[in-house]
């Protein structure tokens, strides 16, 4: 039998094609497959194993831009773990911005009632659930599937008595008085050419039209029309003038931010 350093050199060759640190993906793979921390791997480097199944197969789908989180059922956000598969978008790190915004806006009220539409996995109610303790908190979702996994997370996070999750699409089941508003909307347009690793994620979470900026729209909609304290929302590196240009309708401005790259990320509309 293979010993575990040769299995992972061989593994590490297969996916440089696809990752960043290969030997790292690899060397998490077996750890997986074998139900073993990357301790026990680098320990046991020189131990003879017969490679699991799931291994060989989970490597064969990295190879073809399987991303990683959805092959481990792992993804990190906000210092904490999560469970994610295919059937939610992969948390991205910039959207950490999104909920320090959050819940700095909260902070500042009392007993604040926030909705998320499109929770998706759940990260962000999660997070500001336990940043926040003092807010309702309603996690929306269209999508079955993601309110599913959403309850995974929220259980697995002690928060599950915290949030009240609701499908809805938008805010059509949502009638309470709403504080803060937060979204990370789909917002690519229908015909873009997605990164081989962005395909493998459902397209609900990652289309948002025609054009790809009708639910942040319809969002500003929502916030001017409901007189919502705040909005904080996500959009695509491409689309501050339009959101600024939307805005002009209402006679309103928005705080836009950046992620740590220099990237417009997103924006804050407050009630003036």
């Amino acid at each position: 039998m293979p010993i575990i350093s040769d299995i992972l050199k061989e593994s590490s060759k297969r996916l440089r094609r696809v990752a960043k640190s290969p030997h790292k993906e690899a060397s998490l793979l077996l750890a997986n497959s074998l139900g073993k921390d990357l301790l026990w791997l680098m320990t046991h480097d020189d131990a003879s194993i017969e490679p699991p199944k799931e291994y060989e197969k989970n490597v064969q789908r990295r190879e073809n831009y399987w991303p990683l989180e959805y092959l481990l059922n792992s993804a990190s956000f906000y210092s904490r773990e999560f469970y994610v598969d295919d059937r939610v978008l992969i948390p991205r790190p910039e959207t950490e911005i999104l909920v320090d915004f959050a819940i700095s806006c909260a902070k500042d009220m009392n007993h604040p009632t926030i909705v998320e539409v499109g929770t998706g996995s759940g990260i962000i109610s999660i997070i500001l659930a336990l940043y926040v303790p003092n807010a309702k908190i309603i996690a929306a979702d269209i999508s079955d599937d993601c309110l599913d996994v959403a309850k995974i997370n929220a259980k697995k996070h002690g928060v599950l008595d915290k949030i009240e999750f609701r499908k809805s699409d938008m805010l059509d089941c949502i009638d309470e008085s709403i504080d803060i508003l937060v979204s990370n909307p789909p917002y690519i347009c229908k015909d873009a050419q997605l990164d081989k690793n962005l395909s493998y994620e459902p397209d609900i979470a990652l289309f948002g039209g025609e054009i790809g900026d009708e639910m942040i729209k319809l969002l500003i909609d929502e916030t001017v029309m409901r007189k919502i304290k705040v909005l904080i929302c996500e959009m695509g590196y491409d689309q501050k003038d339009k959101v600024e240009n939307y805005l002009k309708r209402y006679s309103k401005k928005a705080k836009f931010y950046k992620d740590l790259s220099g990237i417009d990320r997103g924006f804050l509309l407050q009630e003036e």
